[in-house]
């Protein structure tokens, strides 16, 4: 309840509308409010002494072997008898499962709260009730509605004189619910306070029929005939159908109860059953006012039997299995009729045609996916290919660069020795030469060089050869004039 119900609930919003609160409180709580301390206030109103006064009240018990260690022992003390009946209840070897679960879950309550909790959940409707003239936000408004007329009708809060925190749930998987959280303190003709549900029940449904013990002794023992033989099958009446038509028509029932175990368990029924009646007549005329097509069923729709919320919704999933795989059928069909468009599209692209009708969708998929394969490996092959004729032109250009710079540092070597060789002739050469460097100087440098390079190639080694990146030799024909 409160903050702690908004974040167990809070993955599931699946029927939420935009608008909605996760959570409604109905009696000017908030949220945030402590239920312990709701709890307690509720309580004290019913006689339970409160955690300030509890102190001196305990001094003054005279008995100190009855006086208590503190205030949540006091407070598990008040609550020992329905308490020891549960756990009597829990280890009784024909008590269900699922009953017991639900006993170990008030426990659980117990021994955080040190009070035995009561909880109810009342419900308009069920998910599928909705007709399909009503959008989804007006009947959630209308639930809304109708709960929060229920939880301020005086009969009901006559009847709920425990309820501490009130407060519709919309954010759970299942339909909107209004939640009650109770607790059953009542005064003994002694003046001594215990937990009783039972009593309390008795008394508000005594004041429910005019003080009129009779009556009630009456329709508890119809309740009592009516469920020890009650056929819940699905299309069955209902128990509280045949119980107000008994009630209407004077019925006297096969065996009148008084008191007893048997009596107290059906005036329970009968409490539960009173309140279904102003829930319905409220509902109904919330729904009258929004011109709402709403009705209540004479007859089972269900089995009965009250379940947790998990095996609820198993429960649900196997009672509509046949409607569930006809509406999961439709959504298949047209799931599939998209796809199959879809799919068709995409060949007509890839291939320029329509495909073949004798051709399932998968066989068109496979299609669609062997040419993309093909594609994609067309398309690597080719950017392969291009990388190695780029490593081959980058591995080109990298050799003439070398050779370019091996030729030039070659020439340049040998334009040097030229140019020395020239300033030096008249110490290096005959006079015989002179008239060719003085009259045809071009035809002495051409043969000047032919001579370099053949006295360059006689006198370094092959080292130095690599180290200056030498042409081969050429003989007396050089490879360029200087």
């Amino acid at each position: 309840m409160g903050e702690s119900h908004i974040s167990i609930h809070s993955s599931q919003h699946d029927n939420m509308v935009d608008g909605e609160s996760p959570v409604i409180e109905l009696r000017g709580n908030s949220v945030s409010d402590s239920s312990w301390q709701l709890m307690i206030a509720k309580a004290v109103s019913q006689g339970v002494v409160s955690p300030e006064e509890w102190p001196e009240y305990n001094r003054q018990i005279k008995d100190k072997k009855r006086r208590k260690k503190d205030y949540n022992d006091y407070l598990l003390t008040l609550c020992s008898k329905p308490i020891k009946r549960l756990k009597a209840t829990q280890t009784a070897k024909n008590t269900p499962k699922s009953q017991r679960t639900k006993i170990s879950q008030e426990l659980a309550s117990v021994d955080r709260d040190h009070v035995l909790n009561d909880g109810s959940l009342w419900y308009i409707s069920k998910l599928d009730d909705r007709p399909s003239n009503v959008s989804k936000k007006d009947w959630r408004e209308f639930e809304v509605e109708a709960l929060t007329r229920f939880d301020n009708n005086s009969t009901y809060q006559m009847l709920n004189p425990g309820v501490y925190r009130s407060e519709i749930h919309l954010d759970e998987a299942g339909e909107i619910h209004k939640q009650d959280l109770a607790v059953w303190f009542r005064s003994d003709s002694i003046g001594r306070v215990q937990y009783s549900k039972t009593s309390t029940i008795q008394d508000v449904l005594l004041k429910l029929y005019g003080g009129n013990k009779d009556e009630l002794d009456r329709r508890v023992s119809l309740v009592a005939d009516i469920t020890n033989n009650i056929d819940k099958t699905p299309g069955s009446e209902r128990a509280d159908t045949k119980l107000w038509r008994a009630v209407k028509s004077n019925q006297q029932p096969s065996r009148m109860l008084h008191a007893g175990k048997m009596y107290n368990s059906a005036m329970v029924t009968l409490w539960r059953y009173e309140n279904v009646r102003i829930l319905r007549d409220v509902a109904l005329q919330v729904a009258k006012e929004r011109g709402i097509d709403y009705h209540v069923s004479d007859r089972y729709e269900t089995d009965g039997v009250h379940r947790s919320r998990d095996v609820y919704l198993q429960h649900q999933q196997a009672k509509d299995s046949l409607h569930g795989e006809q509406l999961k059928k439709k959504r298949v069909q047209y799931s599939t009729g998209k796809l199959t468009d879809a799919i068709n599209d995409i060949y007509q692209d890839t291939f320029k045609r329509e495909p073949a009708s004798s051709e399932s969708p998968l066989e068109r998929t496979n299609k669609i996916i062997d040419h993309l394969n093909h594609v994609k490996e067309e398309s690597e092959r080719i950017q392969r290919e291009n990388e190695r004729e780029q490593q081959k032109l980058d591995q080109t250009k990298c050799q003439n660069e070398l050779l370019q710079q091996q030729t030039s540092n070659w020439q340049q070597f040998r334009l040097l020795l030229v140019n020395i060789i020239e300033k030096l002739w008249n110490l290096v050469f005959d006079r015989d030469m002179r008239s060719d460097y003085k009259n045809n100087h071009q035809r002495w440098r051409d043969s000047m060089t032919a001579q370099v390079d053949n006295q360059m190639h006689k006198m370094i080694d092959g080292k130095t050869k690599d180290q200056l990146h030498a042409p081969e030799n050429s003989g007396n024909k050089s490879e360029k004039t200087l």
